[in-house]
C-alpha cells in the first residue's frame, strides 16, 4: 500500500496479516514456474518464501538474441534460471500516445514466446506487442479508450482488462476478443451524471474453471467464462472488491478499492446466471 514501508503484506486464509520488509520500493511478480521476482532500484532478485524471503541478487547482462526469457517487468527481462536480467527501452513513439501527461506505458508481461512483450497503455485504446531485440512494435487494439490493466498470461493466450471488459489475445496471431460491459456505470454523486466504472483484476479460478472478475461498484465477483467471455456466475460479497485470490479450498482472499481493506471469505456461493 502507498503509506507501507519498502516490501509486502503476507495473508494467509484466514486474514491474519504479517509484514515483511525488503527494504526499498520494489515490484513483485511470480513467474509461471513459482519464482518469486523482485524489481528494486538496482536491479532484480529472486525472493525465496521457503527462507525468510532471502534474497537472492540477478547479474545484469547485455541482450543476445538468441535468449529466451522467464519474466518481465517494464523495461527489465529476467531468466532466473541462468541468474540473469537485461535491460530495454519501449519505442516510446511508436506507442502512438496522444498526450504524453495523460498517457504512457505502465507495465510489461512477457509473451508465451518468451521473446516479446506486452506493453500496457493507460488510458489508450491499444496496447503495444514490442520484440526488445529488434524494437518492432505491433499495436492490438482493444476497442475502449480507457487502457490496459491486470494482464495474466495463460497457456499461451494473453489477458487484460480494458476499463469495464475483459479482453483475450492470443500469443500467436493476436487475434483479440472482447467480453461486454462487464461493470456497468454509476451515477457520480458529486456532479449528478452517469459515468463508466472499471473492473478489478482477473484471476482464473480452477475450482469454477472460469475468470473471477471483481466488481468494485457492483459488491460481487462474477464468474466468467474463457471460451464465451460471458459471466456465468455471480458471488455476492459486497464492499468493493478489487482483487481477488483464491486458495486451494475455495476461500477467497479480498482486496477492497482503494486497497486499504483485506478481507476473507469461505465457502463462497456462486449464483448460477
Amino acid at each position: 500500500m502507498a503509506t507501507d514501508p519498502g516490501g509486502f503484506r503476507l495473508f494467509d486464509r484466514f486474514g491474519h496479516e504479517t509484514r515483511v520488509d525488503l527494504g526499498d520500493r520494489s515490484s513483485l511478480k511470480l513467474t509461471a514456474t513459482g519464482t518469486l521476482l523482485l524489481r528494486h532500484p538496482d536491479g532484480v532478485a529472486v525472493v525465496d518464501p521457503a527462507n525468510a524471503f532471502s534474497r537472492l541478487e540477478l547479474r545484469e547482462v547485455p541482450l543476445n538474441p538468441t535468449d529466451t526469457w522467464e519474466a518481465a517487468f517494464l523495461g527489465v527481462l529476467v531468466d532466473s534460471s541462468r541468474g540473469t536480467f537485461s535491460r530495454f527501452e519501449v519505442d516510446v513513439d511508436a506507442l502512438e500516445i496522444g498526450d504524453p501527461g495523460y498517457s504512457g506505458p505502465t507495465d510489461a508481461v512477457l509473451l508465451p514466446d518468451g521473446r516479446r512483450v506486452a506493453i500496457l497503455i493507460a488510458r489508450s485504446p491499444h496496447l503495444a506487442i514490442f520484440d526488445p531485440e529488434d524494437r518492432t512494435t505491433r499495436l492490438v487494439v482493444l476497442g475502449g479508450s480507457y487502457g490496459s490493466n491486470n494482464a495474466v498470461v495463460r497457456g499461451r493466450t494473453l489477458w487484460v482488462t480494458n476499463y469495464d471488459r475483459l479482453c483475450r489475445i492470443d500469443g500467436d496471431t493476436l487475434e483479440m476478443s472482447s467480453s461486454t460491459v462487464l461493470q456497468p456505470g454509476y451515477l457520480d454523486p458529486q456532479y449528478g451524471i452517469m459515468t463508466s466504472a472499471f473492473i478489478g483484476a482477473p484471476r482464473f479460478s480452477e475450482a469454477h474453471s472460469a475468470w473471477l472478475i471483481p466488481r468494485p461498484y457492483s459488491g460481487d465477483i462474477l464468474t466468467v467464462s474463457e471460451d464465451t467471455l460471458e459471466p456465468v456466475g455471480r458471488i455476492a460479497c459486497g464492499g468493493r472488491p478489487y482483487d481477488v485470490l483464491e486458495f486451494d479450498a475455495g476461500d477467497l482472499l479480498i482486496l477492497d478499492h482503494p486497497m486499504k481493506v483485506v478481507r476473507t471469505m469461505q465457502n463462497p456461493f456462486v449464483e448460477a446466471l
